[in-house]
């Protein structure tokens, strides 16, 4: 048995790439900016946001206008006897009350009537004003009824999460209906129910404005959108070449270690970036969409290869000639220079210095150099194609092939096959995953998933139901304790305690994330109170100067939400200082109880899904952790299957499953960093750090095998039941609990690499990816606290690898 182990460390002993994807992140003061100022970059690639938060601001405007208009030309609210103060001072507030109506329908508009055609858009707008004037009817004729109004608020809030069940349309039908028995609940001492036929001309005014801004300043348009996708993807190219580039040049470890933290997180959001434009391609329904996701797909893997073997070079090589040969590729990368990256792909491909592991990356980065080159050229033939499309033209045919094409002792990692992508069309063509308001769905599926699988903690913690269910339960209790807390502190003003329980459960599918929002919008109000303060005593009560705040703090506001949610929270906190200083009612104490108020709605959120069927970060991470390996395990057990019997598999789509898996295990787990702590934090870098690197060497797998066309390797029937027996292992572990044994399937590699014939030596980069894959599999068993075994120590395997009847 010992040959075996020495041939495979003779042949694996190069191939531990994984410094990209497995070293521990960097953390100082400089990489938090970067990571601040990238997120504020990257968090809107198709300008989503931009667009929302100045359809909402552009609402606002014309629908202040508008009901001021209205109002001048009808006297809606106002009155014309009294005393002159009296009836100017209700007449003032009259029309700040409307104008906050109209001007909220035009801004929620904007967030909810985000369906992909414009139709369905327009119907969700139309349909708004109907469930926010029915509540906002009952909040007015239960406002005077003191108990029976709490009971209404605490119905209110539950029905607003319940209707969730119903998809985007039913939250947005919650999230209005919630917000008009608010205002009814807040202005019933103002309004009464015999005002309801002109707040509901309001609520037209602002549905109108919503829908003129919408049909005419920002009329949606998917291929505009798919173009801005596509240049924001290229300067994140760009910017991960130029990261690249800036490793191989880094002249100390901690320069390079910061590098390499701001390469993985560029990987990642490239990734994030391409599944947004895949997703975009089906809502613009091109008829080369198929076409168009494959070239990008092969883009981006040839260049998330390029980026990893240059980080590990930059690592492991103290070779400063192939460090240079290496950034001179990259910049020839960069500056579109095709005879310079024909020359250094040449010389990477045949470097033959130093130790085994640099002669293997310097030879896999000058063929993944050159698989980039050609995926370009192909990404941008049907980018022509795509543009011809929208603009109405015939399709474009595919340019000559101009491609750089690494041969296959190289090690090439992608390959092109454009005769089957021509083949495709629309109508075969599926994203994976639909977007969300524009983007990535995040956690929700993860959460969802965990939510309908019972957890293995306390009695609580294993129930299971539907996540809507779950966070109704929730809010019922939350809010419950909201009301009778926040009415001792306050009866007047107890409502804020209650709009922050809301506002806890929005956008947020699991208790981290409600705890984590909830906590932000207590940090927001604090800063927004100092800032809402000084701005109140700059406008001095005009109500123009007071409007232009108001729009300013809320498109920053609405913009930077993404980033987080705290600026949301000082725009809205500023708004309101503002209205209260119309309304005649602003004071310091009155900002302070609002802080308190908020305080306290936040602590009933906090409590409540802590403690009532609590949806644990710890179980949401293992849903996760289990949709992300079977994806990767569906992966390389067809890649295996193919590669056993030469018989094609439909890898892509597994692939593209696979990236969905991670973005969603990433959207999950990432928010952990800061509120885990000692072996839990550990645990999760590692968990994060392993689920990167399995799926860079499953994706470069997959593309390997299924453009290689080589002759079957029955060597690896061994393997292939010894991956299956130990994927299942890992898989009871996660799903179950179940402590089981990992085996190690890497020593069977060793018999087929070296059993190659000369016609199958494309398959050399697959069999090497399959050992990364395997020992980034042996590293989350144990990350697991599985038992991992192998075939060269270990007596209980010997039996797969000699074939023994009952083991295989």
């Amino acid at each position: 048995m010992a040959r075996p182990r020495l041939a495979e460390r003779a042949f694996h002993i190069g191939l531990t790439d994984d410094v990209l994807t497995l070293a521990a992140p960097v953390r100082n003061l400089r990489m938090y900016v970067r990571e601040g100022v990238d997120r504020l970059a990257g968090a809107d690639p198709g300008l989503t946001q931009l667009r929302t938060a100045v359809q909402a601001v552009l609402g606002i405007v014309v629908a202040v206008a508008g009901v001021d208009v209205f109002t001048k030309l009808s006297g809606a609210l106002q009155q014309s006897s009294g005393p002159a103060a009296a009836v100017a001072a209700h007449n003032h507030a009259a029309l700040v009350v409307s104008m906050l109506l109209a001007g909220m329908v035009a801004m929620m508009a904007g967030f909810v009537a985000n369906e992909a055609t414009l139709r369905g858009q327009i119907a969700t707008t139309l349909i708004i004003p109907v469930p926010m004037l029915a509540s906002m009817t009952c909040g007015l004729a239960l406002g005077r009824y003191r108990v029976v109004s709490l009971v209404f608020l605490v119905a209110l809030l539950s029905g607003a999460v319940y209707v969730r069940r119903w998809g985007p349309r039913g939250f947005a039908c919650g999230l209005v209906a919630f917000n008009g028995g608010f205002l009814g609940f807040f202005l019933h001492t103002e309004l009464s129910v015999r005002d309801v036929g002109w707040l509901a001309a309001d609520l037209a005014i602002g549905v109108l404005a919503s829908l003129l801004v919408r049909l005419t300043v920002l009329r949606p348009d998917p291929h505009r959108t798919l173009r801005r996708m596509r240049r924001s993807w290229n300067a994140r190219v760009d910017r991960l070449l130029a990261l690249a580039v800036a490793t191989l040049a880094a002249p100390d470890a901690r320069q390079r270690a910061e590098r390499q933290e701001q390469l993985r997180r560029q990987i990642v959001r490239l990734n994030e970036s391409t599944l947004m434009i895949d997703a975009q391609l089906a809502t613009a329904r091109p008829e080369s969409a198929a076409t168009g996701a494959q070239a990008l797909f092969d883009a981006e893997l040839a260049l998330s290869n390029c980026v990893r073997f240059a980080a590990a070079l930059a690592e492991v090589s103290v070779d400063q000639s192939l460090r240079e040969l290496a950034v001179a590729a990259l910049k020839a990368l960069r500056e579109d220079d095709p005879t310079s990256v024909q020359a250094m792909v040449a010389r990477l491909r045949g470097f033959t210095a130093g130790r085994l592991r640099v002669q293997v990356i310097a030879r896999r980065l000058g063929a993944s150099v050159a698989d980039y080159a050609e995926a370009r050229l192909r990404l941008g033939d049907a980018v022509a194609a795509l543009e011809q499309e929208s603009a109405g033209s015939s399709n474009g045919t595919p340019g000559p092939d101009r491609a750089i094409r690494a041969d296959a002792d190289t090690g090439a990692d992608v390959h092109a096959d454009t005769d089957a992508d021509t083949a495709d069309d629309a109508d075969a063509y599926m994203p994976a995953v639909e977007l969300s308001a524009g983007y990535l769905p995040g956690s929700l599926p993860v959460s969802a998933a965990a939510s309908t699988t019972p957890g293995r903690g306390g009695r609580l913690d294993r129930a299971a139901m539907p996540a809507h269910v779950r966070a109704t339960i929730q809010i019922a209790v939350a809010g419950s304790l909201a009301v009778i807390i926040g009415d001792a502190l306050s009866g007047q003003r107890l409502y804020w305690a209650v709009i922050s329980t809301f506002l806890a459960f929005m956008a947020t599918t699991n208790s981290a994330e409600q705890v984590r929002k909830a906590l932000f919008r207590v940090a927001g109000t604090a800063l927004g109170i100092v800032v809402g303060d000084l701005l109140v005593h700059l406008t001095g009560g005009d109500i123009w100067t007071s409007l232009i705040i108001v729009l300013v703090a809320l498109f920053f506001g609405i913009y930077l939400i993404r980033v987080n949610y705290t600026f949301m929270v000082i725009g809205i906190t500023v708004t309101m200082s503002q209205l209260y200083k119309q309304l005649g009612e602003f004071s310091w104490h009155l900002l302070l109880l609002r802080l308190e108020e908020t305080a306290i709605g936040v602590g009933c959120v906090v409590v409540t899904v802590l403690v009532i069927f609590p949806l644990r970060p710890q179980r949401v991470l293992t849903a996760g952790v289990l949709i992300w390996f079977r994806a990767l395990s569906e992966i390389s057990q067809l890649a295996l299957a193919q590669l056993v019997d030469g018989q094609p598999r439909a890898l892509r789509p597994a692939v593209r499953q696979l990236d969905a898996a991670f973005a969603a295990l990433e959207a999950t787990a990432a928010p952990l960093r800061s509120t885990t702590f000692g072996r839990n934090s550990a645990q999760l870098r590692e968990i994060r750090s392993i689920s990167a690197a399995g799926r860079g060497y499953a994706r470069s797998l997959a593309a390997v095998v299924e453009a290689a066309h080589a002759p079957p390797l029955p060597a690896l029937v061994a393997m292939a039941d010894q991956v299956r027996a130990s994927d299942a292992a890992i898989e009871a572990r996660i799903d179950t609990g179940v402590h089981g044994v990992f085996v190690r399937s890497s020593a069977l590699v060793e018999r087929a690499y070296q059993d190659l014939a000369p016609e199958q030596a494309a398959l050399r980069p697959a069999l090497r990816d399959l050992t990364m894959l395997d020992g980034t599999l042996a590293r989350l068993a144990t990350a697991l606290q599985m038992q991992v075994r192998d075939h060269d120590t270990t007596d209980a395997a010997e039996s797969v690898m000699t074939g023994t009847p009952g083991e295989r």
